[in-house]
């Protein structure tokens, strides 16, 4: 899997000109190909509403291939926004008073253990609130290839998936309208031991 950090905040200082200036945000991107790590002028994230109507633009990138093939510099590239599988950064989302849950969900060639965030109370099937955006937030994540035992899984603390592109969702919760599409196994409730 794609190494995040050093190497991304060296080449920040030299990508800000090319995104007028701004602050440039690290980001992983995980594709059904393989993956791309580089600086972007914006993470497109929003729990308001759509996201990713347009290419995404990442600086300085690097692929890291799934096919066994060597990491190359490949400059400036644009993503179209259906080929982004689940999206990596630095930026934490704002959480309060959450209840996290277990939950592993299958998205093209990858799999992803890791907990999602819930109200306390949260009852999906009389919830009002859906959704607004493309990706769903995740924390603790667990990113494994399917079907690829000898590669190391990868790690990471904030990561969102395109909700729209899991194929495989199980958690303790129904969660129909988070992942719209996708095949459903019920995990078993953790149970708090005394």
């Amino acid at each position: 899997m794609a190494p995040q950090g050093a190497r991304a905040r060296e080449d920040a200082g030299t990508s800000s000109d090319r995104f007028g200036g701004s602050r440039l945000a690290e980001v992983e991107i995980y594709t059904p190909t393989g993956v791309v790590a580089g600086v972007t002028a914006r993470v497109p994230l929003s729990t308001e509403g759509p996201d990713l109507s347009e290419p995404l633009a990442i600086g300085d990138a690097r692929w890291y291939p799934l096919d066994g093939g060597k990491p190359t510099n490949r400059g400036d590239v644009r993503l179209q926004p259906d080929e982004i599988l689940l999206l990596v950064t630095d930026e934490p989302d704002m959480t309060v008073h959450m209840n996290l849950y277990a939950i592993t969900i299958e998205v093209g060639p990858y799999r992803i253990s890791a907990s999602i965030a819930m109200l306390p109370g949260f009852d999906p099937d009389r919830a009002l609130t859906r959704p607004g955006g493309s990706f769903i937030p995740l924390r603790d994540a667990t990113i494994e290839l399917l079907g690829r035992p000898e590669i190391a899984p990868a790690e990471r603390v904030h990561i969102h998936v395109n909700r729209y592109a899991a194929e495989r969702v199980t958690s303790s919760l129904v969660l129909g309208f988070y992942f719209p599409g996708a095949q459903f196994a019920t995990a078993p409730e953790a149970v708090s031991v005394a």
